[in-house]
């Protein structure tokens, strides 16, 4: 049986399904073995009342779990972990302190990495153990799997100075074309899109709303979102019905035609999505915001199932006509008269059939906002890590 180390930000019983989750949930169908190391976690995280923490039913349980026979948990309290602080001074200060997150990690990991095929490290805070992490399981791949762009969650100095230190890996994939222009000096940079869970999404779901007539539109998700975007389409689209899912950062505004739900788990999230009738990605209109063209769950479920897409006016692809600026005049017009016009989007397995295997990748055919991008694809010659179940 294979093994990876998958090294997260993330708990494998979380309610909100993230991408890897489904990839990993995949691995173990064909007969790998997966342990999840959740990192990212301080005694801090505690005091502070971490809202990540709300992503689960139940305080995580520190120390080793066994889920099942192909599935271990790996969670601990760190002292310390990068954390960006607000005061710039305070934030210069414990800096000092970050060298205490890979050390506890180092005596916590050492006999799981020892026997490790494969080790996929998620973007966010297990970049910044990238370096220990290789030291101690040089007989594995190592895989950078930037499923976010880092520098715009307001990730800490320590996290940004980690992740350019990139040659700890043999391998980086991203979903986004923008993401991997980043790492243009490392020579191992394979486009591996985003997907979509079709099993899930072949299996009906109750329509969880109550019908009057509105047209209704669902923002399915939290991750950089403008709360501004969300109150002024309210306003200018009165007769909408809208339902906004996710954990929220403060307290949201009270509007007579927005239901705020909160974290809800996959099925009921995906109910939501299906029976919509617009789909919502209010992100907040940065820099760099464009990948969360090829790497939104929302979007990616929203195009699958066929939805209209609001979106703020520079993320409006025109190679993808379900995406429409919430800057153009007649954006609710359209919107209303999209109706459901689906778009074959690849399954989980796919991606995970691509971070498995170690030849050669032929960058699929995907729709970039920044089509000309180009993606290298070199790698050293390895033996293919094929299941051994």
């Amino acid at each position: 049986m294979k093994r990876l180390v998958f090294l997260t930000g993330h708990f494998p019983n979380q309610k909100r399904r993230t991408s890897m989750l489904w990839v990993t949930d995949h691995l173990q169908e064909i007969g790998w073995h997966v342990t999840y190391v959740t990192v990212g976690y301080s005694w801090l995280s505690k005091l502070m009342g971490d809202r990540r923490l709300k992503a689960l039913d139940h305080p995580p349980k520190t120390g080793r779990t066994e889920y099942s026979a192909t599935l271990t948990g790996l969670f601990h309290y760190s002292p310390y972990h990068p954390i960006n602080w607000p005061n710039t001074a305070f934030n210069n200060t414990l800096s000092a302190l970050n060298w205490t997150f890979p050390a506890f990690w180092r005596g916590k990991l050492r006999s799981t990495l020892a026997r490790a095929d494969l080790v996929i490290t998620e973007s966010g805070p297990p970049v910044a153990l990238a370096g220990m992490v290789r030291q101690l399981s040089p007989q594995a791949t190592h895989i950078y799997r930037v499923s976010d762009d880092i520098h715009l969650l307001n990730a800490p100095p320590a996290l940004l100075q980690a992740e350019r230190q990139y040659q700890h890996f043999d391998r980086i994939s991203t979903g986004s074309p923008l993401i991997a222009e980043r790492f243009k000096d490392h020579p191992n940079v394979t486009l591996d899109p985003m997907g979509v869970p079709h099993a899930q999404l072949d299996v009906p779901t109750p329509d969880p709303y109550t019908r009057d007539g509105r047209p209704i539109a669902v923002c399915a998700g939290s991750t950089l979102l403008d709360m501004g975007q969300i109150a002024d389409t309210a306003k200018a689209a009165p007769l909408w019905q809208i339902h906004v899912i996710g954990r929220l950062k403060t307290t949201p505004p009270s509007l007579p035609n927005v239901h705020w739900h909160g974290e809800l788990p996959f099925a009921k999230t995906l109910a939501h999505i299906r029976h919509a009738d617009i789909g919502l990605a209010p992100f907040e209109d940065v820099p760099g915001v464009e990948y969360q063209i090829t790497n939104s769950n929302r979007i990616l479920l929203y195009r699958h199932l066929g939805l209209p897409i609001l979106v703020p006016g520079r993320l409006a692809d025109h190679a993808i006509p379900s995406l429409i600026a919430n800057t153009a005049p007649d954006w609710q017009a359209r919107c209303e008269a999209f109706g459901k016009q689906p778009e074959p989007i690849p399954d989980w397995t796919a991606l995970a059939a691509a971070l498995v295997q170690n030849g050669v990748t032929d960058p699929p055919d995907v729709t970039s906002s920044v089509p000309d991008t180009i993606v290298r694809s070199r790698v050293k010659t390895v033996p293919p890590l094929t299941s051994n179940a």
